[in-house]
């Protein structure tokens, strides 16, 4: 991954030369809407390198669902085709986080340690609530090795040691370790590991086929995903080693791994998702979802458009929309998903890949940037006449 502006010019220097194509027809079904724009749609695959990708555009009246060439014709996208969305997730753990405040279970202005067991033997913790969590304002940083110490099973306080760099409530700091810290906290106020914990408060009562136990699905019906740079086609990717181990019992010590980007599902349960959080908790309670949309904190000068609400990636950028476009974006392992909605017009982009360039504007990724400029401004406006 990219992970420097300069790594990022080089990243993209060599897309065009050691990326695989995507093939000749890039889009092979359209189903629903008939696309006013395919060419345009077929340039952004072929120029970021979109393998295996299901695309989503909805203006409410109407809608199309695009599936992509795969990297093999045995694994071709189907509309109910499972995808690992990565960082997608934190916008479901928000709204589980909501979701149980509204029960009374969690309270987000209360200390994180209150919750957890010996949670005020951790220093790092100190001042450190739920909303600074789901804000990234919790001054925790990744620590080196952190998938290592999940597939392990280091406990919480053992991976916390040094990773403590700001006060809480300052500063911005995209922390995956943050938003893992919240499963603990879920499995603690219900007593239920955390993958019954999304179950039963959001994927059931919205009718979502998902799951952040990819080891329960099928695994043909799950996208593999590789890089496409480096290309190493025999190291694509269908369930992380994570992912694998069963979550039969609560463990709020050690579950601190699902809630940063675990989550398994189709494209058309996560427009439910989009479309609950759009419409403020319909059909759970009304109100329920109500400010994860309210901007806490700022990317900063390395990416001066982009705000964070609770879980929640804001864009404010005249060049893609005239209003604000909400949502997430999802990068692991090669996959660089995308779901968003225009909050003025309430429509909707999602798509999700087994493989897609990494760049980035900043930390917006250029493929999701271009999907946003076509769907809202050029393609979904062709559909009105």
């Amino acid at each position: 991954m990219p992970s420097t502006p300069l790594k990022n010019l080089a990243y993209r220097a060599m897309l065009p030369f050691r990326a695989p194509s995507p093939g000749r027809k890039p889009v092979t079904e359209v189903i629903g809407q008939p696309l006013s724009s395919p060419r345009e749609l077929e340039g952004i695959i072929r120029r970021h390198h979109v393998l295996g990708g299901s695309v989503l555009l909805s203006d409410g009246a109407r809608e199309s669902r695009i599936l992509t060439a795969a990297l093999s014709a045995q694994t071709p996208p189907q509309p109910d085709t499972y995808y690992r969305v990565a960082s997608i997730t934190k916008m479901a753990t928000a709204m589980v986080a909501l979701i149980l405040q509204d029960r009374g279970k969690l309270d987000l202005q209360a200390p994180v340690s209150a919750y957890l067991p010996d949670g005020s033997g951790i220093p790092e913790l100190e001042g450190v609530t739920c909303e600074h969590l789901l804000s990234h304002r919790s001054g925790l940083s990744d620590p080196p090795g952190l998938e290592t110490m999940l597939e392990k099973g280091t406990a919480l306080q053992e991976a916390l040691k040094g990773t403590r760099l700001d006060e809480a409530g300052n500063t911005f700091r995209y922390s995956n370790l943050g938003f893992g810290i919240i499963g603990c906290v879920f499995e603690a106020v219900t007593g239920l590991p955390v993958g019954k914990v999304f179950e039963d408060f959001l994927f059931r009562p919205l009718g979502m086929n998902a799951t952040i136990e990819g080891g329960t699905l099928p695994a043909e019906r799950i996208m593999p995903v590789v890089r496409i740079l480096p290309f190493r086609p025999d190291q694509a990717l269908r369930v992380t080693r994570l992912g694998s181990v069963p979550l039969r019992a609560p463990d709020p010590e050690r579950h601190f791994g699902h809630t940063a980007g675990s989550m398994y599902t189709d494209i058309g349960s996560l427009k439910k998702m989009i479309i609950c959080l759009r419409d403020h908790g319909m059909p759970l309670r009304q109100g329920v979802t109500r400010g994860m949309e309210q901007a806490r904190s700022a990317y900063g000068k390395l990416s001066p458009t982009l705000h964070y609400g609770l879980g929640l990636l804001i864009i404010r950028d005249p060049r893609i929309s005239a209003g604000r476009i909400l949502g997430h974006q999802g990068y692991a392992y090669g996959c660089a998903d995308g779901a968003f909605w225009e909050e003025d017009t309430g429509r909707i982009m999602i798509i999700l890949n087994g493989g897609c360039s990494e760049a980035r504007h900043g930390r917006l990724g250029i493929c999701n940037e271009d999907m946003i400029k076509w769907a809202f401004r050029k393609e979904m406006n062709a559909w009105r006449g």
